[in-house]
């Protein structure tokens, strides 16, 4: 998909599997979807699942797209042009798109996907009872992050020291940084941390960790940090990279433990079924992800001299040979 700011999304409904509902009868429906990056990632999972439900593109669907390019003030306009077209519903795939549909918004229903501590960030009241315009589902970074610090320290059991490399201007990572933080402790590991603000700091900051002396590396999923680069210069500088985003381990990086997301968005399209179909986003419970998987880059393993040890091996859900 291209990187535009209106994008019309057309849902493949032939070859959907399993029975469909009726839809609500004598309008078309309009799905926002807000995107800080603009790269569309997870939206043709998302309309395929709508599409296995039964809304048809241009009959009973259609997916208004929205993107930020990466900026903050287009994120904010983003937000408020599809709050005044209207749409019946914004789906909101980040904290940052939450945060920005919530401040154009306080009436339109916003589902909101993998956003950390929810709560806190004022987009619900709780998650049983989220009270207001928004629901969906919150993420389990931080268990995330405490197994993927676990299951690295277990793959290479000698490495003391690690780093994370993180995207300053990301909120969502700055959580992510605490709970390494936390995890790390508790394994008596020691972490350092540095951020990059732009794409120019990155080549700097990876040559920097690896003169500290760091063993493994920690990137978070973002925006700036592109896998197939951010794991080109891992491999360049001898890191054993592992992430909570699967695309770092198929771009190159050695492992990968994340949510499973086609998992995550087939949940994004059940409560924007619901809503479609008259729920309130006040009655609907926000969600914890359940379904994770473990990725392996056996390829840079042999080129890091990596041994995976079998163990590990067999609990994997895909080894990329």
């Amino acid at each position: 998909m291209k990187r535009r700011d209106f994008v019309v999304v057309a849902l493949a409904c032939a070859g959907a599997s399993g029975a469909v509902r009726a839809q609500p009868a004598g309008r078309l429906y309009r799905v926002g979807w807000l995107d800080f990056s603009s790269s569309a990632e997870n939206l043709g999972v998302f309309a395929q699942a709508m599409g296995a439900r039964g809304w048809i593109d241009g009959k009973s669907l259609r997916i208004d797209y929205r993107g930020g390019e990466g900026k903050a003030e287009r994120l904010a306009s983003a937000a408020a042009a599809l709050a005044r077209l209207p749409v019946d519903v914004i789906v909101a795939p980040g904290a940052a798109e939450a945060l920005a549909a919530r401040k154009a918004t306080g009436s339109v229903p916003i589902v909101m996907t993998a956003v950390d501590d929810p709560v806190g960030l004022g987009l619900v009241a709780s998650l049983p009872r989220p009270g207001g315009n928004v629901t969906g589902l919150a993420s389990a970074r931080k268990d995330l992050s405490a197994k993927l610090l676990s299951l690295l320290h277990e793959l290479l059991p000698r490495a003391t020291t690690l780093a994370i490399l993180w995207e300053a201007n990301d909120p969502d990572q700055r959580v992510v940084v605490g709970y390494l933080e936390g995890a790390a402790r508790t394994l008596a590991l020691t972490l350092n941390s540095v951020s990059v603000q732009r794409a120019a700091d990155v080549e700097p900051a990876m040559a920097a960790l690896r003169k500290q002396g760091n063993q493994m590396l920690i990137v978070p999923s973002g925006n700036l940090l592109v896998p197939r680069w951010i794991a080109d210069e891992a491999l360049k500088n001898a890191l054993p990279l592992a992430s909570t985003d699967p695309g770092y381990a198929y771009e190159g990086g050695l492992m990968a433990y994340s949510d499973d997301w086609n998992a995550v968005f087939e949940r994004t399209a059940a409560y924007v079924d619901r809503i479609l179909r008259g729920a309130k986003p006040a009655d609907l419970p926000v969600e914890l992800p359940t379904k994770f998987k473990l990725i392996f880059n056996a390829k840079t393993a042999k080129t890091l001299g990596v041994k995976i040890p079998p163990s590990l091996l067999l609990r994997a859900d895909h080894v990329i040979e």
